[in-house]
């Protein structure tokens, strides 16, 4: 996963691939199209195709020309997921998700909107009014989210404001841990904290006599040290 996500960011922070995958976002192309689209240099352009080739981004396939020419080689889209970035005071989290298009896809469609039609122009027309439609749904929906993460920032923040007040460096790790995830065992919770195990089991019981009584105690008397 980690190495996906370098791999992702060492694409696209390049401007030049970025403006690449922008361009063959529309239709696939032959490379003198992209490059000339694009305004760089062949050297260039070879370099950032392979990059991108390597990487997954794109994938190429031979076309016959209509004039009797060599084959060309086209270049497409070859990769499909979302990338979620989120910055705040007290948290920082990088979502990946990679895209599957199956069956459940056009199914998806066909259960949302009516059968489009064969003409060009009414077909066009039709799928407009379909895209401004999902954009207005996502848009309505990303608005939702926003005001989640805002409400959820508050609640880092207070869990954070709570751990400096009452507990150690150590014990503010593992309590912090425990807001995400529920450790079993002292192994796996060291595992997860990357720290000496030892310190770690010290830290848990001065943690388990700090807290007097509730669940959040319960949580921390269930992990076997």
């Amino acid at each position: 996963m980690h190495n996906q996500i370098d791999s992702i960011f060492h694409v696209l922070g390049n401007k030049a691939r970025r403006d690449i995958l922008s361009t063959l976002s529309n239709e696939s192309m032959y490379f003198n199209q992209v490059s000339k689209q694009i305004g760089i240099g062949q050297q260039a352009m070879l370099r950032h195709m392979q990059t991108l080739e390597d990487t997954g981004f794109v994938s190429t396939y031979g076309e016959k020309s209509k004039f009797g020419a060599p084959d060309r080689k086209y270049y497409r889209l070859n990769s499909s997921f979302n990338l979620s970035i989120s910055l705040s005071e007290d948290e920082f989290t990088i979502d990946y998700e990679e895209k599957i298009h199956d069956n459940r896809s056009q199914k998806l469609f066909e259960n949302r909107f009516k059968q489009i039609s064969n003409d060009p122009s009414l077909a066009l027309w039709s799928l407009r009014n379909n895209l401004a439609e999902m954009d207005e749904e996502i848009e309505n929906l990303q608005g939702r989210i926003n005001d989640l993460k805002v409400i959820r920032q508050i609640i880092l923040h207070k869990i954070h404001q709570i751990g400096k007040e009452n507990f150690s460096d150590m014990e503010r790790k593992i309590v912090y841990t425990m807001m995400r995830n529920t450790p079993s065992s002292l192994i796996e919770l060291t595992k997860t904290l990357g720290e000496n195990k030892s310190e770690v089991k010290t830290a848990l019981k001065d943690l388990q006599n700090k807290m007097d009584s509730g669940k959040m105690r319960d949580l921390v008397e269930e992990i076997d040290i």
